[in-house]
C-alpha cells in the first residue's frame, strides 16, 4: 500500500523501518474501528481495541527519516491508495497529475 515496513532504498542503502516517521492529516475510512463503538457504556470496553484507519478522500502523509522528508504526496487517496489528482515528492522527483492506484499517469516533471 504506502510502504508501511518495507525496507526502502536510499543512497544503495536500506534504512531501518522502524526510525521512518509518517504523518497524516485528512480523511479516512475505518476498515474495522466502527462508528458502532461510540455506542459503548463503558469506556473501556469498546470490542476491538485497534484502530485501522486508511487515507481516503483529500489527505496529505509525509514520510520523514531522522527530519528529511524521504517521501510526501497530498492530494486524493482511495482505501489507502494514491489515486485521484495529487502530487507526489519521491527521491528528488516531482510527480503531479492523475494517479490510479498508487501509479502517476502524467509522469515526473521538475522542479
Amino acid at each position: 500500500m504506502f510502504g508501511f515496513f518495507k525496507k526502502r532504498e536510499q543512497n544503495n542503502e536500506f534504512f531501518d523501518t522502524e526510525s521512518v516517521v509518517v504523518t497524516y492529516t485528512g480523511e479516512v475510512l475505518s476498515a474495522d474501528f466502527t462508528a458502532e463503538s461510540l455506542n459503548r457504556t463503558d469506556v473501556h470496553n469498546y470490542g476491538y481495541p485497534f484502530h485501522n484507519l486508511y487515507p481516503h478522500g483529500h489527505g496529505h502523509i509525509v514520510y520523514t527519516l531522522h527530519g528529511e522528508i524521504i517521501e510526501e504526496y497530498e492530494g486524493e487517496f482511495d482505501v489507502g491508495q494514491y489515486h485521484g489528482r495529487g502530487k507526489l515528492y519521491f527521491k528528488g522527483a516531482t510527480y503531479e497529475g492523475n494517479f490510479d492506484e498508487g501509479i502517476c499517469l502524467d509522469g515526473p516533471r521538475n522542479k
